[in-house]
């Protein structure tokens, strides 16, 4: 079982990186050959489509992730119970999507926002990406995964590098999400023919709909809460001040949120090793649970340090002199490393103590902090005020609020203990 969970951490975190890695080559490429202004622009377009992302997860990810573990006799009644949902909420937030980017843009990028957004709607069917995980089978969907994103990246390239027009560049953007998901569903038919029977048994989807949606609504509005301090700084700075100062701050945020995903994608790999241990060894739980923060803790304060360190080099050689502001950007933001690294198991704690409205009550703290820090600090200090706030938002959601909860005390506490 260890072994599977090293094989199936390393899988995706090599998976992640290189995607990354693509990824941030595009963001180089746009920054340094379309300008400074391009850029944010493109970059305020995917920070605001990126705040209706998660009505396509609906909060169901790692609430569908436990009953595929706890349940499995019971898995397709869960999955297209989930996929449902999250397919239904994703096609209906288009139009408001368009609305809310009228109010904060332009019309010409709200209805590219709009395009964005109809093209996440495949991203409801990853669930089935969870589904896989569970049954540790991580290398399943990694493959047309990784392949999908990697095309689709390079396309993006070739894009900017043929000077193509920025509708493009959204479509290159979004459609990895209908590719994903045409991929996944392929995959899901696949499966053995006794498998295969028992997922076609889900009749009664509306219950299971109705099941996953009680759970998973502090989720919901915990991921929305969330994603209002992780992408609202970009966008308030559209707004504020303007594309370029975006794409300052973009530049910084991308070498900074390179490393975020780390800790995410490990804990996504070991919650069914948590799950089981939480309901048959609470002793052995912990004791991992201790771990993944003394790890996590190091790991962040390598991050910072070296980043410190190199953050002038960097932005000079990748982006060159005319990012030169980003350099202070980065220094500030990469901060945030420190509270996203321990933010991902407490996470999975909540979700196992059924405190899923402790969630929201951390990223709806963090959020309402940053939108006020935003406010105060943007019109003063431009990105590296909008840094600040982030990293503050960060440390109130990932630590600063369990001060205020019994709960979270006892989890820090039994954090805390030695064994």
């Amino acid at each position: 079982m260890k072994r599977k969970l090293l094989i199936n951490s390393s899988l995706l975190v090599v998976e992640r990186f290189t995607v990354l890695f693509f990824s941030f080559a595009s963001a180089l490429l746009m920054a340094r050959y379309a300008g400074a202004e391009l850029f944010g622009q493109f970059s305020s377009i995917v920070a605001f489509g990126s705040l209706f992302l998660v009505f396509t997860q609906m909060g169901l990810n790692n609430v569908s992730s436990k009953y595929f573990t706890l349940y499995p006799n019971n898995t397709a009644f869960y999955l297209f119970a989930a996929i449902g949902v999250r397919l239904v909420f994703s096609v209906a937030i288009i139009p408001l999507a368009y609305l809310c980017g009228l109010l904060a843009l332009d019309s010409t990028e709200a209805a590219l926002v709009a395009l964005l957004v109809a093209l996440q709607v495949g991203n409801a069917a990853t669930v089935i990406e969870f589904f896989f995980i569970a049954k540790q089978e991580v290398a399943t969907t990694l493959v047309p995964r990784l392949l999908i994103k990697l095309s689709c990246k390079l396309a993006l390239i070739l894009a900017i590098l043929w000077e193509s027009p920025i509708v493009i560049w959204v479509l290159l953007s979004g459609a990895e999400y209908a590719l994903l998901a045409m991929a996944y569903l392929f995959l899901l038919r696949r499966q053995p023919p006794l498998k295969k029977a028992q997922l076609n048994t889900a009749k009664r989807m509306y219950k299971g709909a109705g099941i996953l949606l009680h759970r998973g609504k502090w989720l919901l509005l915990s991921s929305l809460a969330a994603v209002m301090y992780l992408k609202i700084d970009q966008v308030m700075l559209a707004s504020m001040i303007g594309d370029q100062e975006v794409a300052y701050y973009a530049a910084a945020a991308k070498l900074s949120e390179f490393w975020y995903v780390l800790p995410v994608l490990i804990a996504n790999v070991f919650m069914p090793r948590l799950v089981s241990l939480y309901h048959a060894n609470k002793f052995q739980y912990w004791r991992l649970q201790r771990h993944f923060y003394a790890y996590s803790t190091v790991a962040a304060v390598a991050v910072i340090t070296l980043t410190l360190w190199l953050a002038e080099p960097i932005i000079l050689f990748l982006f060159g002199d005319a990012y030169r502001s980003s350099i202070a950007i980065l220094q500030v933001h990469i901060f945030g490393c420190l509270f996203i690294f321990s933010r991902a198991f407490m996470s999975r704690w909540l979700i196992l103590s059924n405190n899923h409205k402790l969630s929201l009550h951390s990223h709806l703290m963090g959020a309402v902090v940053n939108v006020l820090l935003n406010i105060l600090l943007i019109p003063h200090y431009g990105g590296i005020g909008a840094a600040i706030a982030s990293v503050v938002a960060y440390g109130i959601a990932g630590i600063g609020f369990m001060v205020f909860f019994s709960s979270t005390r006892t989890y820090l506490k039994a954090l805390l203990k030695n064994g």
